[in-house]
């Protein structure tokens, strides 16, 4: 899902199984679903991924921007994610991630144009505590860049709860 800001920003977002950059490029395994399944809740998911590809804009490289994460229930509810490795090495939960990043300018880039900028995080041991819609939400600089919608679902045969 591409979403333009009025600042210029641009953002390509996806939810996988887990994600990387290496080298300026993105690496994504299993990307492009939308919906999990448990038969049980609550339900903790090993690893969600989120990766996303940012177009920065000639005008706002070299200038330092805020990145930010949460996921919410369908009230609209903040919920906890799992952010590994925490201090610890083990997930730690946070509410959000709040990434702070720069990205420059190289000297022969013509005037106007963008810049790529990959981006992945691995969230493990999220917990669900029932079936139904979820989204992670990212912004920069408070500017909503891109919503994930996807949701939790028991199979057939099996109870909800």
């Amino acid at each position: 899902m591409a979403t333009y800001a009025p600042s210029g920003f641009k953002v390509d977002a996806f939810l996988c199984d887990s994600a990387v950059v290496a080298d300026g490029k993105l690496f994504l395994h299993g990307g492009g679903w939308n919906i999990l399944n448990s038969p049980r809740f609550p339900f903790a998911q090993d690893r969600i991924g989120i990766a996303a590809v940012i177009s920065v804009p000639y005008t706002a490289t070299n200038t330092m921007h805020v990145l930010e994460l949460w996921l919410q229930d369908l009230d609209g509810k903040h919920r906890p994610i799992g952010i590994s490795p925490g201090p610890d090495g083990q997930p730690s939960e946070q509410m959000k991630l709040v990434a702070n990043f720069n990205h420059g300018r190289p000297p022969a880039l013509p005037p106007g144009e963008p810049q790529s900028m990959p981006f992945a995080v691995n969230l493990d041991n999220i917990v669900f505590p029932a079936p139904g819609g979820y989204t992670f939400v990212l912004t920069i600089d408070n500017e909503e860049m891109a919503r994930l919608p996807f949701r939790i679902v028991s199979p057939p045969g099996f109870p909800a709860g």
